[in-house]
């Protein structure tokens, strides 16, 4: 099944996101929080999703459809994100349960910025809906599958880079 090379380029990426973030962790917790270093992990994904559409193409003389490069793309995705996801819960709930405390402490000086912007109200509301955010299942799971949507898009744009027809002689 050529759905090994997205498995394996969807392993490498996730796995690399993971020691990327580990080593911002260790040099100041709150930089795995930071949206820079967040973003830029999405370079390791970007890579993963069109090295195993591309791949696939060498192994098929050159030629790949559409359907089959964002069927690949995608797989890297959902494997890498999955990797990534089930590392942020077991941080936050099992290796280091101080994690969610800078998180909200992270996003409370952050959004001290917002405050003239937002309005008092909204303010208020989104200050007390900080005190209620957790890292359960449940949490974990909603913002993958929301990613989900990302992802997709992605793929579909990386499957359409990456798909080549044979040329068909008249």
């Amino acid at each position: 099944m050529k759905d090994n090379h997205a498995v394996k380029f969807g392993v490498l990426a996730g796995l690399g996101t993971i020691i990327f973030l580990f080593l911002f962790y260790w040099i100041d917790k709150k930089l795995i929080l930071s949206p820079e270093i967040i973003w830029s992990t999405m370079l390791l994904y970007l890579i993963g999703m069109y090295m195993a559409p591309v791949e696939e193409r060498k192994e098929n003389g050159g030629y790949l459809d559409f359907k089959t490069a964002l069927r690949s793309a995608f797989i890297v995705w959902i494997v890498a994100n999955a990797i990534y996801h089930s590392f942020n819960y077991v941080l936050y709930n099992f290796l280091d349960s101080e994690m969610l405390t800078i998180q909200k402490q992270y996003m409370r000086d952050n959004m001290g910025q917002m405050e003239g912007i937002l309005g008092e109200e909204n303010y208020t509301a989104f200050m007390d809906n900080i005190e209620l955010m957790n890292y359960n299942f449940l949490t974990v799971l909603t913002a993958y599958l929301s990613a989900l949507i990302g992802g997709f898009i992605i793929a579909a744009i990386i499957g359409r880079m990456v798909r080549r027809h044979p040329i068909t002689q008249v």
